[in-house]
């Protein structure tokens, strides 16, 4: 399931590609468009995508600006233009693809199941990673990736709790272990928090936001832009 992100600054550019994503029906989800680009900005570093369809020529921050200011950076760069002359920059800024307007729907087709064979790699060999390795006073330490219920940002460090009561603490961010836990079992539902969806037994709307409960009633908090993504996640576990 690729999650996605789509940035024009013309609403008929964003409509072009989510009507042809929906014919094409991969079970690309559409997290978020936007047809401003500080909004992009602000969409990709909250919600992390797959996949970012990227125009280059809007105001006041055209495509190549914006990825300068971006935070998160992990995912699948297409940039969309009507101007084959970027493509020389379009590959330096290290984009996956280059579709030219008006866009083919056999070339999105392409494009996107490129996408999915290469993450979907990434996934199998993530599976294969069933452990991490945490370094400790005393030696190193392996922790099943299934016993971790979830992780919590602590500054450079990260607080990992386990399905036992225990917990450790590992000099690596939230990033990291973006990188090697696997996907279809973890989501960053947080800024401050990676959560095993698995252990989700409930989902709490209060005052102050919104609330994972997990199996051994921990309360892991849910940014407000990533609660859909995760509810649309436990309905296909």
């Amino acid at each position: 399931m690729l999650q996605v992100i789509i940035i024009d600054d013309e609403p008929m550019g964003i409509n072009t590609i989510k009507v042809l994503i929906e014919r094409l029906e991969m079970g690309t989800f559409i997290l978020a468009t936007t047809t401003d680009a500080e909004k992009g900005i602000e969409l990709i570093d909250s919600l992390h995508p797959d996949v970012v369809f990227l125009d280059v020529n809007m105001p006041k921050l055209n495509g190549f600006e914006l990825l300068e200011k971006l935070t998160y950076k992990d995912f699948k760069l297409v940039f969309t233009t009507a101007h084959q002359e970027y493509a020389l920059k379009a590959i330096k800024n290290k984009a996956f693809d280059y579709l030219l307007k008006p866009i083919d729907a056999n070339d999105l087709k392409l494009c996107l199941d490129s996408i999915e064979l290469q993450i979907n790699t990434t996934i199998i060999n993530a599976k294969h990673r069933s452990l991490i390795e945490l370094v400790a006073k005393d030696g190193v330490l392996f922790i099943k990736q299934i016993d971790v219920f979830y992780i919590e940002a602590a500054g450079s460090y990260s607080i990992i709790y386990l399905s036992d009561g225990k917990k450790h603490t590992a000099s690596k961010n939230l990033k990291y272990f973006e990188t090697i836990l696997d996907p279809n079992q973890f989501y960053r539902c947080h800024q401050s928090y990676i959560v095993n969806i698995n252990q989700i037994v409930k989902l709490n709307i209060t005052r102050d936001g919104y609330f994972a409960i997990l199996s051994n009633n921990a309360s892991v908090e849910i940014g407000k832009m990533q609660k859909d993504e995760l509810i649309f996640k436990l309905k296909n576990i």
